[in-house]
């Protein structure tokens, strides 16, 4: 069974995300013009996102290209753990990471291997150097059905009297989906929108929705969010490029935003659109966007008004009171 998903991160732990799903027997890999690389990072990693099936009984694996693009040699170490989910996902259920025992990694020829250690491999690179490393997993027959969750971290780091002190890390985080079995029904993938949030007043921007979607189903899928932001007089200002693609881990519920960053002052009507397993959800909100200083500047107009009015309602009354 095949599922044809668009490509996502999953608000993770990790600059970025890969994410795997049933693809084949092999792994497939996608958009590998792409690298990650961290502030003042000096390792770049290509390709930044894979996917691949789990297939129960078979070896399926990913090479990584890895590359020192900083102005210094550098000591690197990496490894694979469990995949920890950022605080914008919610789990429901305990995520499973299996995966971790079931992979290996291993470097190919030609890259400087200091040593091994506890399945992690620490290596030398020189300035502009470049090493390529693979990951192999071997799912076992009995492998249980759904999602695995893993990271492959790629850590800077300096030997301190035989102690490995971290410097900083960027990691990607790989997803593998045994589908084996599935139905295609709710039990597999079931999707919620639960709240979908548009400003009503803001001081100034950036003009940010939010949405919260829920995953009660036992395989991941994509959601794609997309705003759109129309003038008073209907013109649309406003929208997204491409809509933002999600990934929404299997037993989850995942809080995800999407900003207008550069919204000025003004009156808009704001439309958010959720797309999940061929469903749409649509909201539409009118958002003021008034600076702090012109509400100071109205509500003293308004006092100055109001005083004005009261005064002359004294003043008259006085007139009237005098004339008696």
């Amino acid at each position: 069974m095949k599922f044809v998903r668009a490509l996502a991160g999953i608000g993770i732990v990790g600059v970025i995300g890969a994410l795997v799903l049933p693809v084949g027997d092999v792994a497939a890999v996608i958009n590998d013009n792409i690298e990650l690389q961290g502030e003042e990072f000096q390792i770049a990693i290509s390709p930044a996102y894979v996917e691949f099936n789990l297939t129960p009984g078979s070896t399926t694996g990913e090479r990584f290209r890895v590359r020192n693009v900083g102005s210094q040699e550098t000591d690197l170490k990496i490894g694979i753990a469990p995949l920890e989910f950022s605080s914008e996902t919610t789990m429901l259920g305990t995520p499973r990471n299996e995966i971790v025992d079931w992979t290996t990694i291993t470097l190919e020829p030609g890259c400087e291997v200091t040593r091994v250690e506890d399945g992690a491999i620490f290596v030398h690179m020189r300035v502009k150097e470049e090493c390529y490393v693979k990951f192999s997993t071997k799912t076992p027959s009995n492998a249980p059905f759904g999602e695995q969750y893993m990271n492959m971290f790629f850590q800077e780091y300096r030997d301190d009297e035989g102690s490995v002190q971290a410097i900083r890390s960027i990691g990607v985080n790989i997803f593998g989906t045994n589908a084996t079995g599935a139905t295609g029904g709710e039990g597999d993938a079931c999707a919620k929108v639960i709240n979908q949030s548009i400003p009503f007043w803001l001081f100034e921007g950036p003009l940010k929705t939010t949405v919260e979607i829920e995953n009660c189903g036992r395989l991941n899928f994509h959601a794609s969010v997309k705003i759109e932001v129309y003038n008073i007089f209907g013109s649309l200002v406003y929208e997204d490029a491409e809509p933002q693609d999600r990934i929404v881990a299997a037993e989850s519920k995942r809080k995800t935003s999407d900003s207008w960053i550069d919204a000025g002052m003004g009156i808009y009507k704001t439309k958010q659109t959720v797309t999940a397993l061929g469903e749409t959800y649509e909201i539409e909100k009118w958002t003021f966007i008034i600076p702090i200083w012109l509400v100071i500047v109205i509500l003293l107009c308004i006092a100055v008004v109001i005083f004005t009015i009261v005064h002359d309602r004294k003043k008259k009354k006085m007139k009237r009171a005098g004339g008696k």
